[in-house]
């Protein structure tokens, strides 16, 4: 992801690249979500960002990013699974 003046979107989230320093491999960026603007200041690469999304039911979004370049990050987005997914436990055997 490029810096720029605009958000650029990454699945149902949109990040801007606002500040760079490749040397010491640190970052800050602008986080939209759910009309929420988050700053997340001073990150190293490899340490994971997270952060809340309304309707994720108290799971967590992640940004973990790897290389930090002059105006650039590369990295990723995990988002949470959807919990109504998931397999449902077996209930246990009642004992008479």
């Amino acid at each position: 992801m490029k810096k720029a003046k605009n958000a650029q979107r990454v699945g149902p989230i949109q990040i801007n690249v606002s500040k760079t320093d490749p040397k010491k491999s640190k970052y800050t960026i602008l986080v939209f979500a759910d009309d929420k603007q988050i700053e997340k200041r001073d990150k190293t690469s490899g340490e994971p960002v997270q952060f809340y999304v309304g309707g994720t039911r108290g799971l967590p979004y992640e940004i973990v990013v790897f290389n930090v370049g002059k105006d650039q990050i590369t990295g990723y987005l995990s988002t949470p699974k959807d919990a109504g997914s998931a397999p449902a436990a077996a209930p246990a055997a009642a004992k008479p």
